[in-house]
């Protein structure tokens, strides 16, 4: 049986993932350590380099950077804006607990195409700050976008990495927090973002699945079948490449 891949980008366009130890073991390529550790996925939003308890990890060669940045909440210590230092410390305080624990959510969200590179700048970090940091998570985000518009495999999006478990060096430090990853935070994630998205990205993220526009945050996937097999038989009639 033939597998196409659809990209997440286009099937939804809200999506949160749980990090864990063991999840890197469902995604393929460059991409695979990003739900290993705390830190490979801000090095992945990030497109940066350095190690963890894998080896080294590094996305330099990953061009698509437009611009990112940390939300915290209105009280935090100094030492939360070094870079990685949340992340690198969230791990080492959750290294000895089940490989299945959660350790932070990485959420993808995508971004309104016609929209300027600033008015992505600024979506996102109004998002990340009022929707999440301000209830107390620390929030890394990061766009993926070419500034100069020239056209990617992916529209352009962006990844918001937010704890779920006490950072400060207190009592709770590495801690679950019930409301930073419970339903609740789930749901004020999607609704959020989806009423910052103009009218056409917001229906099509509630409705089922049409060819030609943007899908939605839970897809009726019963219009794909023909849409597919159009897609196969027109590429069986394609002449090979020389």
């Amino acid at each position: 049986m033939t597998h196409i891949h659809v990209p997440l980008h286009l099937r939804r366009s809200v999506s949160i993932r749980p990090i864990s130890a063991t999840g890197w073991k469902a995604m393929e390529g460059d991409r695979r350590f990003t739900h290993a550790s705390a830190l490979a996925n801000y090095l992945y939003i990030t497109r940066s380099s350095g190690s963890d308890a894998r080896g080294r990890i590094d996305y330099r060669h990953r061009d698509d950077l437009l611009a990112h940045g940390l939300a915290l909440p209105s009280r935090y210590p100094k030492w939360a804006t070094e870079d990685g230092r949340i992340w690198r410390e969230l791990d080492a305080a959750t290294a000895a607990l089940p490989a299945d624990t959660i350790r932070a959510w990485h959420v993808v969200v995508t971004l309104p195409p016609a929209a300027t590179p600033k008015a992505w700048v600024a979506m996102i970090r109004h998002y990340a700050h009022d929707t999440i940091a301000a209830h107390g998570p620390a929030v890394a985000w990061a766009i993926h976008a070419r500034a100069d518009g020239e056209e990617t495999s992916a529209p352009p999006h962006a990844h918001l990495l937010i704890t779920t478990r006490g950072w400060r060096h207190d009592a709770r430090h590495g801690q679950t927090i019930a409301n930073w990853c419970g339903p609740a935070m789930q749901h004020r994630l999607h609704a959020d973002w989806l009423v910052r998205l103009p009218a056409d990205m917001r229906a099509a993220a509630i409705s089922g699945y049409r060819a030609g526009s943007f899908a939605p945050a839970h897809p009726d996937c019963s219009a794909l079948g023909p849409l597919l097999a159009q897609m196969r038989a027109t590429s069986a009639h394609q002449p090979p490449i020389a």
